[in-house]
């Protein structure tokens, strides 16, 4: 993940953060970003949130209402079809035996009943994700934010308040946060102005004890009752029913982080130019947890007596309290020199240190077996030893460093930047705690030279180009310290001792990655904006990659696992490329992006084991890349199976796997390295803003291209867990009545492993976003005496275009369709300035 800086802090909490109170958002993702050091490997994203203004007061009153819902619930098969589907499955495993000896699971007068509907309480056909998954929910927010100021102080007040609830029926999710926001600058003399930036989050967290699983939402068994005809609820799969959820408890979470700056900005009055900045940083974060079981109680039709039985889980009572703290404290210093040297020679530079801790702690205790669910107490619970436990632990970690950037440039046409950070982390050990990251970067404003004067329809061109050298630190703690372990206890005579064990081989050397960055790029404007283009092209090589030692090690001396190793390395190298135009015709204003970006992964070492094929290794190919079995359709019958190999349990119906190495054989050495991942190779975007008169547009649609996305999911069908399936899957699969035409394989169908079978091209287009809105015309403003007022409908994951993925959300980072989807959302809005 890139490294999130807030307000010159590295900061975790940007999800959190008022999007009213954001300035600006910087992304640093070439060698510039090696000014924030052996943090700044993977990107920086800089963010910039607002300050008081000079002037007369404002006001900005934001109001929405949103309601969202997943994006795609898959299909899942009906009662029938899903008993059908397992009764081919049952005549597999049973041998595939002559009709008259073939005993199916399913009747066919139970099958008919499922499908007709004609008695819901034992032929039930239950859409679970139906039952359980809301038709929408909802999501508002308010924002107020006040600015303005006197000649020597400037002020900012923000408050905003979300409320959204969850997207499953009787689950009491809900979350509310509030977000408080102070920000005062103050001129005490010409030279001196000191600020302060304070920012509270407030956020509340209700959820269910035990969390809903949306597997089991998926998977659950349609010829199960969710609610009965009278409106009592079953128990549902596993006596588990996600209608049940809020009968068993509840799990809250208070988490009141504060996060403060305090700032102060120094210009020396005896040296122009010169600038001292200071700042402390304080964030406190406490966070009270409490975990709530109780016994959860349904109905359950009793066949022999036609009655509903209520019945009562006989889990006991359990509560958790926890309690956790965080702490940061950062101190930063800079003094920043700029100078201008005859007519044309600009310079500046700047030298900081910057020291930063961090702590954390929590503690924890536990009860059960409680009288009453009345008092959600700890001393209410069982006093009994075995029913209560007790834990608790802190840990803490450091940063010290000193960084600077020189900046020069020649009549604004040449342009050369320096910067460094001397980084020291407390991850590592005495002796590799610190390290020197250095980048350089360069511009050329060709569109300044008078070989181009000639050419008006040039606005602006610009070549670039730079060099850095970064690290990544963000790797697990004190893993140069030997580490032991409670456990494998002893007996002496009749006494049982708490044993004590060494755990991972420590690594006295270890350290942070190395990333080194090369960057080439053009910047062009031509006729004042109808088109403009941005290209980058990019190298990485990252080196130093913790990876653990498969080959040249051996794993018999002792220790249970080997330690993590800088030895890993990787290649990246790609591009990005941006088109743009813009225009105004009469009263229409309207511009349009196209932007594409390219990026490609090689890895070049990881001590790998030498596989049994060549074509097996995983070094040479992108991270992530899988390794499967090929595949060549389905065999449709018994002589095309009889004529090819396969391996022992391989049926008619089930998918071919291609003797890849050809030995008449199939095994492990038939799998292939794919050059694909789920991570896509090419991502692209069009955003098109339009603006007439009062009225505004703006459509953003995103792709992309080159992923590659196994579903295991789908190969579980008809298997004797009883576990549902997709409509996708179930259609046209190969029976015995439906062969040649079959595009999937049999229920219960058997394979060895991952197959490209059910590796699907993850390419596709959404329109992620789109906004309209109107803005009341000027001459109404000043007779209602207001400055702005702009009302608003905007939506995110609205249409999506799939090239294979139909059947569940393209976007899925597993490839699992029971992986929960993104939210489709529908927000109206208006916005008051006054």
């Amino acid at each position: 993940e890139p490294l999130i800086v807030i307000d010159g802090v590295p900061r975790d909490n940007l999800s959190r953060l008022n999007p009213e109170d954001i300035e600006s958002i910087t992304v640093l993702k070439d060698g510039s970003a090696a000014i924030y050091g052996a943090r700044g490997a993977n990107g920086v994203i800089l963010v910039t949130t607002k300050q008081g203004t000079r002037g007369a007061p404002t006001f900005n009153l934001t109001y929405s209402y949103a309601i969202h819902k997943p994006t795609v619930i898959p299909d899942m098969m009906d009662a029938a079809t899903f008993a059908e589907a397992y009764n081919e499955a049952e005549w597999y495993r049973q041998g595939r035996p002559d009709i008259e000896n073939f005993t199916p699971f399913y009747t066919d007068e139970a099958i008919q009943s499922y499908r007709d509907g004609s008695n819901p309480v034992l032929y039930p056909n239950t859409d679970w994700p139906g039952e359980v998954i809301k038709d929408h929910s909802y999501l508002q927010k308010v924002n107020l934010q006040a600015r303005g100021g006197s000649e020597n102080i400037r002020y900012l007040l923000s408050f905003g308040m979300s409320d959204q609830d969850g997207n499953l029926k009787n689950n009491p999710t809900h979350y509310k946060q509030f977000n408080l926001r102070t920000r005062i600058d103050v001129d005490l003399t010409k030279s001196l102005t000191l600020g302060a930036n304070i920012n509270a989050i407030l956020n509340d967290r209700d959820y269910a004890s035990q969390p809903v699983d949306f597997v089991g939402i998926l998977q659950s068994n349609p010829t199960l009752v969710a609610v009965y005809p009278n409106g009592l609820i079953a128990p549902g799969r596993f006596r588990n029913n996600p209608l049940l959820i809020d009968r068993g408890g509840y799990d809250k979470t208070e988490d009141y982080p504060l996060y403060t700056t305090f700032t102060a900005t120094y210009n020396v009055p005896f040296l122009k130019g010169l600038t001292l900045d200071a700042s402390y940083n304080y964030d406190l974060r406490n966070e009270s947890q409490k975990w709530y079981r109780t016994p959860i109680y349904y109905h359950e039709y009793n066949v022999e007596t036609g009655e509903y039985d209520y019945v009562i889980t006989d889990n006991p009572i359990e509560l958790r309290d926890t309690y956790r703290k965080w702490t940061s404290s950062l101190f930063n210093l800079r003094a920043t020199y700029k100078t201008t040297i005859g007519q044309y020679h600009n310079l500046s530079a700047m030298l900081g240190t910057e020291q930063q801790s961090w702590k954390f702690t929590w503690a924890q205790a536990y009860r059960k077996n409680f009288i009453s669910p009345a008092v959600p107490q700890i001393d209410a619970g069982s006093t009994d030893p075995e029913d209560k436990e007790n834990g608790g632990s802190a840990a803490e970690t450091a940063y010290i460093n000193y960084f600077g950037r020189v900046n020069y440039d020649f009549k604004r046409k040449y342009l050369i930047e320096f910067v460094f950070r001397y980084d020291g982390s407390q991850v590592f050990p005495e002796g590799n705690r610190f390290g020197f990251f250095p980048a350089v970067s360069a511009g050329w404003r060709l569109s300044e030279e008078e070989f181009l004067a000639s050419l008006p329809f040039i606005s602006e061109l610009k070549l670039r180009g730079s060099y850095g050298e970064l690290g990544n630190d963000r790797v697990p703690q004190w893993q140069y310290m030997q580490a032991f372990q409670f456990g494998s206890n002893y007996v002496f005579g009749t006494n049982e001792v708490p044993g004590i064990y060494s755990s991972v081989l420590p690594n006295p050397n270890i350290t942070w990655e190395v990333s080194k960055k090369l960057d080439f790029g053009l910047v062009a404007e031509f006729w004042n904006g109808l088109l403009s283009t941005d290209l980058t092209v990019f190298q990485e090589k990252r080196s130093n990659i913790l990876w653990r030692r498969n080959l040249s090690v051996s794993h018999v001396f002792g220790f249970p696992e080997l330690p993590d190793e800088n030895i890993g390395k990787v290649d990246n190298h790609g591009y990005e490329l941006s088109l743009s135009h813009r225009n105004k015709v009469g009263d229409l204003e309207y511009s349009v992006i196209v932007n594409t970006s390219f990026a490609r992964s090689e890895i070049i070492f990881m001590d790998e084991v030498p596989p049994a094929e060549p074509y097996q290794t995983e070094t040479g190919h992108p991270v992530g890349s899988g390794l499967y079995y090929q595949t060549d359709g389905l065999f449709n019958t018994q002589e095309e199976l009889d004529s090819y190999p396969h391996a022992n349990g391989s049926k008619v119906g089930d998918i071919k796997i291609v003797d890849l190495n050809g030995d008449s054989v199939i095994n492990g050495r038939d799998r292939y390295r794919t050059n694909n991942s789920p991570i896509p190779e090419y991502v692209f975007g069009l955003t098109a803003n339009l603006r007439y008169k009062g009225f505004d547009l703006t459509l953003f649609f995103q792709g992309q291209t080159n992923a590659y996305q196994y579903d295991y999911t789908l190969t579980e069908f008809g298997e004797q867990d009883l576990d549902n399936n997709t409509v996708y899957r179930a259609t046209n699969r190969w029976t015995v009545n439906n062969q040649e035409g079959a595009t999937m394989p049999r229920a219960d169908s058997w394979e060895p492993g991952a197959t490209d079978f059910f590796l699907y091209d993850a390419t596709f287009i959404r329109l992620k976003n789109a906004e309209l809105g109107y803005s009341l015309p000027g001459k109404l403003l000043a007779k209602i005496k207001l400055k702005n007022v702009r009302v608003f409908i905007n939506g995110t994951n609205l249409l999506t275009w799939a090239k294979e993925i139909t059947w569940k959300d393209p976007e899925l980072s597993s490839g699992d369709f029971t992986e929960y989807p993104p939210l489709r959302i529908i927000n109206f809005g208006i916005n008051v300035e006054f």
